[in-house]
């Protein structure tokens, strides 16, 4: 890296530390404590730091909760994506379709698989893929679908579900924000070949960093497990099966997981209470339209959206009051990294309109009435 490059990446950093550093109202923050403290103590007594038996009990409790047979934890939800297509036989001459409106994780998961990455826009309802905007994009190269949950919310699963089965395609389910929500009574994350979930600071739960794979199918998951474990069976086994990866959780964190599970009735319940505060206080503001998730599922939501003229106006102003609030995702597409060719109007246009507010169940009520009071001010 270049001297000057360097230093604007630490400029760029240093920059953004600050910003944060004086939200007083934070756009999301973990909720730990006593509990996560004893388990993680417990770990350091036991004197094993890798994988043992809390992330055994992550994964199986989880397995249970998404409806899924098998499960198995990884450093981070990218990790169980780039195994999970190579489980699949996903290579270089195949294409997999992904929404620009995602995570760089879901793109990036894919050309490390080898395939190419075929861009597309997502419906301005749902800011998904649906069957229709699938469609458009399907070739005889195509292996799979890369479908990502955002924000928490879905289209039609059961459309895209059965379309991709009808094209002999694979269903890949990135419910990574998704977790403890359903679609028609079904939970979210018990679609797809496989699907993968993130445990990072500012999800529903949190082992910091972290992610899972699940699936049915007893065949693939074996094959994941030995990408996430050098290539080999499992640890202790020195034979190397497939060029692998060291893709392991530790125990530290599968720790703070399960110390996590016992509180997931309470932060499903403040973040939809938080989410129809926003939806009361901001009512009657012509300028501000607030995202409404899926009415055929109970949606857990990742954040509360707003849409408003112009996004980055009022991001600069709420971030003067100290509110941590943040951009939607910025269109993939036009990343340094892939410059892809096409027309994504929605994709640009939720980006340019679209306003993540503060949504931490730890927020109060004070606090919300003062970032929707800020909102309206902006507007009046």
């Amino acid at each position: 890296m270049k001297k000057s490059n360097h230093s604007d990446v630490v400029k760029s950093y240093q920059a953004y530390k600050s910003r944060v550093a004086k939200e007083t109202i934070p756009c999301y923050e973990p909720s730990v404590g006593k509990e996560e403290l004893r388990l993680v103590t417990d770990v350091i007594k036991r004197n094993w730091l890798s994988e043992n038996k809390y992330t055994r009990e992550f994964e199986s409790r989880l397995a249970n909760i998404c409806q899924r047979k098998y499960s198995v934890a990884f450093a981070n939800a990218t990790a169980a994506l780039i195994s999970g297509m190579k489980a699949l036989g996903i290579k270089e001459g195949d294409e997999v379709i992904v929404p620009s409106f995602s995570h760089s994780a879901d793109p990036n998961s894919i050309s490390n698989s080898g395939a190419t990455v075929v861009f597309v826009d997502v419906d301005p309802v749902t800011m998904c893929l649906t069957r229709q905007t699938i469609e458009k994009a399907i070739t005889k190269k195509t292996k799979a679908i890369l479908y990502v949950c955002a924000y928490g919310n879905v289209s039609d699963l059961d459309e895209v579900a059965s379309y991709a089965k009808s094209k002999k395609i694979f269903f890949i389910n990135d419910c990574a924000p998704a977790l403890f929500g359903s679609y028609k009574n079904r939970p979210i994350t018990s679609y797809g070949d496989f699907s993968v979930l993130s445990f990072f600071a500012d999800k529903t739960i949190t082992t910091g960093e972290g992610g899972m794979l699940l699936s049915d199918n007893i065949a693939l998951m074996n094959k994941v497990n030995m990408y996430k474990h050098d290539g080999r069976k499992e640890r202790g086994v020195d034979v190397i099966e497939h060029k692998g990866y060291n893709f392991r959780i530790t125990e530290l964190q599968t720790a703070v997981g399960v110390a996590q599970l016992k509180k997931v009735v309470y932060f499903v319940k403040r973040k939809k209470e938080i989410l129809q505060f926003y939806a009361k206080n901001l009512s009657g503001v012509s300028s501000i339209k607030l995202f409404e998730f899926n009415s055929n599922g109970a949606i857990v939501p990742h954040r509360v959206v707003i849409f408003v003229p112009d996004a980055k106006k009022l991001i600069t102003y709420l971030t003067s009051l100290g509110i941590g609030v943040r951009s939607m995702f910025m269109p993939m597409h036009s990343m340094p990294a892939y410059r892809a060719k096409g027309d994504f109007p929605n994709t640009r246009a939720i980006f340019k309109t679209g306003v993540c507010l503060p949504s931490a169940p730890s927020l109060t009520e004070q606090q919300i009435t003062f970032v929707c009071k800020s909102i309206k001010k902006f507007y009046t």
